[in-house]
Formats: structure tokens, C-alpha cells, sequence
């Protein structure tokens, strides 16, 4: 992909839309307790924040739209390297000033380039931005990312960002992963485990690092390459991660964040580094976004975990989530299998047992170790192997 075509929504991802709404509620009512974006939990927005849509179509709203210049200068650095579209769904009253909006912000934009209505499935781009999950999902893009907002939140599975300098990141991944080699993977490097739930990212970090995914630097010993550093989330009791309230995560000075199924997800640069400056592989299970972060601070691999379907399917059956976020899980799969494109490595790892898992040993099998040797395989899981199993 020497080019690639970019479709970008503008309300909510290019410029602020719902947070001036929220403001000019809030200016008009004074309700007692002030109207939050992070209320508007659902693309409907049926809750108390509903009010906000009397202002939809009051001039004074798209007065206000301003692009920061952080997106300004994500919008500049994608026209270099990419062929960019505003496509942008508009009511006809406002066609003209959302016209006019684009071109005031970005005098250099080709007009021909600006795409007004609401037909977005219609019009095909190589990658396409947007905030709204039906828009995602009904996009024909190779590669339809989601910004994220209090709206999508719940939503997992999808390629997102969090601000257009992570979209920037990504697209630059996704035109190297079409064009360059395979790289070497070489201590010391940050190892972002991505793929569908079910795949067993969890169990390879296990089989890697050890069953508590070697989580503190203090007890880590010289002879352990393969390290887990701490994850941080906002939901009690979840494997692997250590909980902090949505008030302190807030609080936290996170280098990557996300949110999956309603659960919000950080890492600090410092706890990375550390092991890195150790020699030691960093070993994360993260999403697509969050391996895009790290790529960009640290020496990075992306490894897809790829697994047949059905057991992905079976195992997501038999976990512990609630209903809806099984659901969301299955329904994710397809969506985080077209990840496999645009990452370093690819491993398999359909055997999961207890003193087995396959996919770490096919990623011990792949690595070379400082001194330019294989890294080798566990001496557990290779008489596992010798033994016929």
C-alpha cells in the first residue's frame, strides 16, 4: 500500500461536536448537576443527555467547531503520505458551512476531496475513521478504524485510536506492514501480544513469563528473559491486571490506554522501560491500539495469536463474562482477524493445555537471543513434544 485512500468523519473526530452541544446545554439549563460527555453512553443517546440535540441544528454549534492543532497536524502529516477524504455526514441546511468549516481549517484541502452526506457504506477508501460503530462496521475499507468516545466504549475487537496522532501511528504501521520484511525479534523489545478473546494471549504470557506473569521487577531473576510488566484496569479481580478506580486511573500519568467491553486498560512507560533497560523481553497482551503506543516509544514486535474460530468461539462460551460481553467478544472475531495484515509476526496457537501452550512455543522458536542464537524452546513443552503429544 505505497498510497493509500483515507476517509475521515469530521464531527467528534476531526472536530468536537457532542462536547459543544454538552457545553451549550449546560450554558443554557444550569441544571444542578452539569450534563458530562461521558453520559452519552450509546449512539441514541436516550438518557438524560438527550436534551443536547435540540442544538444539532443551531448554527451557533458549528460556529464553535474547531479543530485542535494537535488533529491539525495529524491531518498534514496523513496528506503527505496519503490521498485524504473528508467524508462527513451533514444535514443539507449545513452543507455549505461544513464546507466552508473544512476549507477555513485546511486551506490547502482539495475540494474535490470533501464528501458530504450520509451514504458512507457507498464510497470505498483503503482506511477509513470514524466514531460511529454502524459506520464501521458497514464500511467497506480494508481497514475501518474506530475513534474512540464514551458512545463506542463498549465496543471491542475494532481497530481504534484515542486521538489522531494514535491514527497517524497506524496508518504509517499499516503501510510498512504491506511493504517491509519480517524483522528479527532480539532482546531487548517489547513483545505486544494482539488477537481475537479466546486466542490464548494470556496463556502464552503465562507460559512465558510464569503463571503470575512475572509482574514485579523486584523478584524477577537475571536468567528470565520473558517479563510481564504491570497492567493497570478499572474493573476489580481481572487476571493479570491490578485494579485502580476510575478516579485514580484518571489520576495516572499512562503513556497507552484503552478500553475493552467497558473496561479501561493503561500501562506506564516507566514500568516498561525498566525491563527494557534490564535486556528483558516485555511481554503484553494488548490491543491493536495499544501495540501501535508502544511501537511508538519503544522497540516493538506486533505478534497476531492467531486460532481456529470455533475454539476461539468455545472458549469465549465457557469464560467467566457476563452475556453482553460475550457477545461483543464473538462478535468481535472477524473484525480483530483482519488485524493479522498489518502485524510483525503471526503465530498459531491452537494447543492450549496445561503444561503446553503452542503459540509460545512457536514464539520462543522465533526469537534470537543476544547472542545471536535461537532462544530455544522451554524444556517442559519440548518433552511435552518428544513424547508424541
Amino acid at each position: 500500500m505505497l498510497r493509500p485512500s483515507i476517509g475521515i468523519d469530521w464531527d467528534d473526530v476531526t472536530a468536537p461536536f457532542n462536547s459543544i452541544a454538552i457545553r451549550m446545554a449546560n450554558e443554557k439549563y444550569h441544571p444542578e448537576e452539569p450534563y458530562r460527555l461521558e453520559e452519552i453512553t450509546s449512539w441514541a443517546n436516550e438518557g438524560r443527555t438527550s436534551v443536547i440535540k435540540e442544538f444539532y441544528n443551531d448554527p451557533e454549534l458549528y460556529s464553535r467547531q474547531i479543530p485542535t492543532e494537535e488533529t491539525k497536524r495529524g491531518i498534514r502529516r496523513l496528506m503527505q503520505i496519503a490521498d485524504v477524504f473528508f467524508i462527513t455526514a451533514v444535514s443539507p441546511r449545513f452543507m455549505g458551512v461544513r464546507a466552508e468549516q473544512i476549507m477555513t481549517q485546511f486551506p490547502e484541502f482539495p475540494p474535490e476531496n470533501i464528501i458530504l452526506g450520509s451514504a458512507k457504506d457507498r464510497v470505498h477508501f483503503d482506511i477509513v475513521l470514524d466514531d460511529a460503530i454502524h459506520n464501521i462496521l458497514e464500511s467497506k475499507a480494508e481497514y475501518p478504524v474506530l475513534m474512540r468516545k464514551p458512545w463506542n466504549a463498549r465496543m471491542t475487537g475494532l481497530l481504534s485510536v484515542n486521538t489522531m496522532s494514535e491514527f497517524v501511528s497506524l496508518v504509517k504501521q499499516i503501510m510498512k506492514a504491506s511493504t517491509s520484511k519480517t524483522e528479527k525479534i532480539i532482546a531487548p523489545a517489547v513483545l505486544a501480544l494482539v488477537g481475537p478473546s479466546g486466542s490464548g494471549k494470556r496463556e502464552i504470557t503465562e507460559a512465558l513469563c510464569g503463571s503470575k506473569g512475572g509482574n514485579t521487577t523486584d523478584s524477577i531473576g537475571t536468567e528470565q528473559l520473558f517479563v510481564r510488566p504491570v497492567n493497570y484496569c478499572t474493573e476489580p479481580e481481572r487476571y493479570g491486571h491490578r485494579y485502580v478506580s476510575e478516579e485514580a486511573f484518571d489520576q495516572m500519568n499512562f503513556f497507552e490506554k484503552t478500553a475493552y467491553a467497558g473496561v479501561r486498560y493503561g500501562t506506564r512507560k516507566e514500568d516498561i522501560q525498566e525491563l527494557l533497560d534490564r535486556g528483558k523481553f516485555a511481554v503484553i497482551p494488548v490491543d491493536m491500539c495499544g501495540a501501535i503506543a508502544m511501537k511508538r516509544s519503544f522497540p516493538t514486535h506486533i505478534i497476531y495469536v492467531a486460532r481456529d474460530k470455533e475454539k476461539l468461539i468455545a472458549d469465549i462460551i465457557d469464560s467467566d463474562y457476563d452475556t453482553e460481553e460475550k457477545t461483543l467478544r464473538i462478535l468481535s472475531i472477524d473484525a480483530e482477524k483482519r488485524n493479522r495484515k498489518i502485524c510483525d509476526h503471526v503465530i498459531h496457537n491452537d494447543i492450549i493445555e496445561e503444561n503446553y501452550v503452542s503459540g509460545a512455543e512457536e514464539l520462543r522458536r522465533l526469537i534470537v537471543a543476544a547472542d545471536g542464537k535461537n532462544a530455544g524452546a522451554d524444556p517442559v513443552q519440548d518433552a511435552y513434544l518428544s513424547a508424541g503429544k
